[in-house]
This record gives structure tokens, sequence and C-alpha cells, in this order.
């Protein structure tokens, strides 16, 4: 098969935007990995159009399923040659995880937020929520710390089922913390945790569609959110980051993935967040590592997946960049309430 018409069956079939390079990654993948869950993981673009792909691929007779795992065919493995393929490869630092930052010197703090978070509320899909790994949420307050956006700054945190601002006000360096969730448990755990560890967060019930309360609007040195991937969703949150901000010099903390944002999605995200005054300063690609979440089976991608494993993926595969932003001038964020579904877009695979 030509990728080229791949490309275009699936941007047909998906609404995705996906190239010929695209169809080079799926493949990558697929000779890496006969597990679904790391060829998603590896090929960096939306699982929709991996799965349509690899529909494509096997239709063309270059892949088949056998026993809940993908494999190439003799066809498959020519094509590869052919085209000069290699299997995927990831090269991280075994230290830092590729993180590109030391955490050693948080390590008491790790314990205590260890403790902390073992009683976090679970994910819900209602909310699109998936926390990172406690050894990811260590590792953002690492970066803050390393970027000067935690010591004597007032951070606020957007949606908080990670926990950053428990671990944040742990250190005891920020001046001021505060969050705010939609979803009314997060608040409550953290208030009382906050209590009983004797920390400051100020918490807020609050839906993001709605512009922030007056009183955290310009007030902030430093905010961090894990938008939801939609691009309409993921501007909601950015923009309500940017609009918490002093001015220039704030900085801004996001997540953002290859499962669910194709890179047409990162462009315009990109283009937006510099209408608003902003410049990308650092990008972590895979920094964040995501604990698997118990809703897999009810995910908008899992009818289309080829191969169903239960009771699912056995390792961490969800992934996403971190990505620190700048204002450069005064904020121009024209954003008022949103109306509507902030979750869902045509790359939207794990609402």
């Amino acid at each position: 098969m030509d990728l080229a018409r791949l490309a275009h069956k699936v941007t047909e079939e998906t609404g995705i935007p996906v190239t010929p390079r695209d169809g080079e990654r799926i493949l990558a993948a697929v000779l890496a990995s006969e597990d679904i869950w790391r060829i998603v993981e590896l090929a960096r673009i939306p699982i929709l159009a991996v799965c349509a792909g690899l529909r494509a691929l096997a239709a063309e007779g270059w892949l088949v399923w056998e026993r809940g795992l993908i494999r190439l065919t003799p066809a498959g493995e020519r094509a590869c040659r052919e085209l000069g393929l290699s299997p995927a490869t990831e090269l991280a630092c075994p230290r830092c995880a590729g993180r590109g930052i030391e955490t050693s010197l948080l390590d008491d703090l790790a314990a205590r937020f260890s403790r902390i978070a073992a009683g976090r509320p679970e994910a819900l899909q209602e909310f699109d929520q998936g926390y990172v790994t406690e050894e990811t949420t260590i590792a953002r307050i690492a970066f803050l710390l390393a970027h000067g956006d935690l010591a004597g700054k007032d951070l606020l945190v957007l949606g908080d089922d990670d926990l950053v601002s428990l671990a944040a006000a742990l250190t005891g360096l920020p001046r001021r913390v505060a969050v705010l969730d939609a979803d009314p448990r997060i608040p409550a755990f953290i208030a009382d945790a906050a209590r009983a560890e004797g920390l400051r967060i100020e918490t807020y019930l609050h839906d993001l569609r709605q512009p922030l309360p007056g009183e955290l609007q310009g007030r902030f040195d430093t905010f961090f959110c894990d938008p939801t991937e939609s691009l309409r969703g993921f501007l909601v949150f950015a923009g309500r980051g940017i609009s918490a901000l002093r001015g220039p010099g704030g900085a801004g903390y996001l997540g953002l993935t290859h499962a669910e944002a194709s890179l047409a999605k990162w462009k315009a995200i990109q283009e937006e967040l510099l209408r608003w005054g902003a410049v990308l300063t650092e990008l972590r690609d895979g920094f964040h590592r995501y604990a698997n979440w118990p809703y897999v089976e009810t995910m908008r991608s899992w009818p289309h997946l080829p191969v169903k494993r239960r009771p699912g993926p056995r390792e961490p595969w969800y992934r996403s960049a971190l990505l620190r932003i700048e204002l450069v001038s005064e904020a121009a964020v024209d954003l008022g309430p949103v109306e509507g579904d902030i979750f869902e877009d045509d790359e939207a695979g794990t609402t």
C-alpha cells in the first residue's frame, strides 16, 4: 500500500490530519512491539488514527492479529524493508526517564507526597480524569523549582487530580497556592490533606467553562494545568491560566499528548498561545506518565481497537509532553463563558 493512499484513507475515515510520515510511525511501532498499547504509545499519533491505520494495513495484507497480538505478515515485513524502516526506538536516560531533570534532592518530599496521595479519589471519566504517576508529579515540582517558578511565587493549579498543589505546598517554597477543580471530590480531598499537614492551600470548586473568579484574575506568577485534549478544551484551560498571570514574565505549564492531538492541533494551539502573548520556552516530550485509569473499556477509542485485551493495559501507556510558556506581553485573552462539551473532538480517544 502506498503510504500517501493510507494517509488519505485514514484522514477521510477519522477526520484526523494524517501524513505518509504517520504511516511510517505506525509501521515502526509494529516493528518494535506486538502489544496494542505499546504500539499506540510508540506511534505518537492520535490513537483513533493508529486504529484506522492498523485496519487499513491489515486489509492490505501487511498485518494480522492473532491471540491478542498484532504482527506483520511476510508482505508487511517486505514493505518495511523496502521503505527502509527500523523499529521505533526510545533512548531515554535511565536515571531521569528522559525528563532531563534531577529529582533525588526531593526524596523526602516524594515520601510525604506518596503517603498523602494513597488516599486520593479515583479517576472519573465524567471529568476526563487520568492522573499522572507520583514520580511524575515530583518531577513537575523539580522542573518548576529549577525554572524559578516555585520559590516565592504565587501558584495556581487548574484541575488537580494529580495533586500538584499539595506537592508544591509540601515544599514550603511557594508564597501562595490555590487550586480549582470542577469535581467536588478534588478540592475537598486537597483541603482535608492540607489541614492534616498544616499547609495553606486555597481551594475552589469551579468549572473552567466559566471565567476565573475576579479575585484570581491577574494575581499569580505561575499556573499549572493538564488540560483536556480537545482543541476547544485545551484552549479553555490555557486561556484561563494565562488570564490568571500578573503580566510579562508570568509562566504557565501545560500537558499535551500525541495520543489525542495531531501535529495540526499542536500547530493551532501554538498559534493561539502566540496570539495571547505567550511563547513556548520549554518542551519535554514524554515527560508525563499516567497511571492506568479504570474506565479503559468505556473509552471512545475502545470499540476501534483491533485487539482488545482484558483487563486492559499492563503498563502505563499514556504520556504527554510538558510545555512551559511565558508571557512576553500583557495577556490578550478574549475568552468569555464557554457552553457545551469541551472534552471531545475528532482526535479525542479517552473520553
